[in-house]
């Protein structure tokens, strides 16, 4: 285990500045090389102090373009024809990239791992998927998939 000092938030109980003991392979893999963490020595925990103000206003920064685009994604609709079998099952499905691509055709760009789809859709009826913006900002895109003999 290895403790490391969070330079932004993004689990809902990490602050900035607050010291967290983690996974070895989960600090040296992903936390420090993506800029999230450093290890926690006496000389980062003092420098990341001063920094406090700087990294607490990039933060607020983050929090309110993620409750823009969540606004604008709260008054979309995806609706999509795709062709069915008779009990409403479909003959593909509707995945996380599907969802990610008719956003950034609307004008909302996100990364693929903002959007909590689970299991994909693979049945026609309405859908209501979380998309996690940011650890205090989260909304959720209606999705609503028609077979075309359902719609005529």
């Amino acid at each position: 285990m290895t403790k490391v000092v969070v330079l932004e938030k993004f689990k809902k109980n990490w602050q900035i500045g607050s010291v967290v003991t983690v996974k070895d392979g989960y600090a040296r893999n992903y936390l420090i090389p993506n800029g999230k963490a450093k290890f926690a020595t006496k000389q980062n925990i003092e420098e990341i102090k001063s920094l406090k103000e700087t990294l607490f206003k990039k933060d607020d920064e983050n929090k309110s373009q993620a409750s823009e685009t969540a606004l604008k994604i709260n008054e979309l609709k995806f609706s999509k024809e795709i062709a069915a079998k008779e009990n409403g099952e479909l003959y593909g499905s509707i995945s996380v990239s599907d969802i990610v691509a008719f956003l950034s055709e609307n004008n909302v760009n996100i990364q693929k791992k903002f959007v909590k789809l689970g299991n994909k859709i693979k049945n026609t009826g309405e859908y209501s998927v979380d998309i996690d913006l940011h650890p205090e900002v989260n909304c959720s895109l209606d999705i609503e998939i028609l077979s075309p003999k359902s719609s005529s």
